[in-house]
């Protein structure tokens, strides 16, 4: 249990990432019916597109006028503000940076609160989107990449707060 509680800042920091990099790069929502015929690109889902061609990271193609979904937007941008912090609270004391624990532990609880949020968000991108486009959301489902995400975020949000735990239930 020692071993994992030293290494868990870098577990839940990683499995952020994954989360991370699933969100931007699978397909956001996908038809039930035929999920590899229709689909909305993650950058379509998280910021929306204009009447242009959008070819980037994400790759979109045709000239749909969408909004963005403001649960998978906000989701995004705490998962990496919440990544950020993780990544902060592995390097740091790597660099040989003091900090002082209350700090350490406030950051680190609130990159907690900021994943779990955002996996829970995650789960409510479809009827989102969806209202924010006017659209009916019958035949519409999350992409797996986006429910593998969601539930990593959960999970890292869960890995982080492992030590926390521990040291709260051993004064007791």
């Amino acid at each position: 249990m020692k071993k994992f509680l030293k290494f868990s800042g870098i577990i839940a920091a990683a499995l952020a990432l994954v989360g991370f990099i699933l969100l931007i790069a699978c397909h956001g929502i996908v038809g039930k019916d035929d999920p590899a015929g229709n689909w909305y690109s993650a950058g379509a889902v998280l910021f929306g597109n204009g009447p242009a061609k959008v070819t980037a990271f994400w790759v979109f193609t045709g000239t749909f006028e969408g909004q963005a979904s403001g649960a998978a937007l906000v989701a995004w941008i705490f998962s990496l503000v919440a990544l950020l912090a993780l990544i902060a609270g592995v390097l740091l004391p790597l660099l040989k940076v003091k900090v002082s624990d209350k700090v350490a532990g406030l950051v680190n609880l609130c990159a907690v609160v900021l994943m779990i949020t955002a996996g829970i968000l995650v789960f409510f991108t479809v009827p989102s989107w969806m209202g924010s486009n006017g659209y009916n959301s019958d035949g519409w489902g999350l992409s797996a990449g986006y429910v593998i995400a969601a539930i990593l975020y959960i999970a890292s949000g869960a890995v982080a707060i492992c030590p926390a735990v521990v040291d709260f239930l051993g004064k007791k």
